[in-house]
């Protein structure tokens, strides 16, 4: 025989879930279109900035604010060779022209691999994995017309991109790690 006290505990412990599967219930939806119970004001309805709101009304706020007429973002530098592949071959000069240490090629080659091989072969034949199945295929670089174009050629068009070939200035960011790759490929042309 069960004690009235382990009696009395299992009513009040079904009694208790009963409270609350009952509580989560009612309390998980108010229902279509209706509005939940707010315990703290202002709490769920915010008025707040998106920072994709624009208000032309309203100058003074802060959201999508156009810039003032002339600014550049910290740190940018206009590229002057923009669309123009044969001034910058021209004019740009390779500052790592004659650094070919295992340091720059180190850098020149893990990019190049990961950028560059894919499409223009890891030996710049332009027998690269994905090449076969691209409509204009990639140029090899050992052919005689790369082989005697200058450094600001391969250089621009890391930069700005040439032909289907878009720019790769947002993988390979530094300056230097563009002039690395193309000492890389001035090896690979060796």
């Amino acid at each position: 025989m069960k004690s009235k006290v382990s009696i009395d505990m299992f009513i009040f412990r079904k009694i208790l879930f009963s409270f609350v599967v009952t509580g989560v219930l009612v309390g998980c939806g108010a229902g279509k279109n209706k509005t939940n119970v707010e315990l703290v004001t202002a709490m769920m309805d915010q008025e707040s900035v998106k920072s994709q709101d624009w208000d032309a009304s309203k100058p003074g706020e802060r959201a999508m604010m156009v810039p003032p007429v002339n600014t550049v973002p910290r740190g940018f530098k206009p590229y002057k060779y923009h669309l123009q592949v044969d001034l910058a071959e021209k004019e740009l000069v390779n500052p790592l022209a004659k650094d070919f240490s295992a340091e720059v090629l180190a850098t020149g080659k893990v990019k190049f691999e990961i950028y560059c091989g894919l499409c223009h072969g890891v030996k710049g034949d332009g027998q690269g994995q994905i090449a076969q199945f691209m409509a204009v295929k990639p140029p090899s670089f050992l052919q005689d017309r790369l082989k005697n174009a200058k450094d600001g050629r391969f250089y621009h068009v890391i930069r700005d991109g040439y032909g289907v070939m878009g720019s790769y200035s947002r993988q390979i960011l530094k300056d230097s790690d563009r002039w690395s790759v193309v000492n890389y490929i001035r090896t690979l042309q060796k």
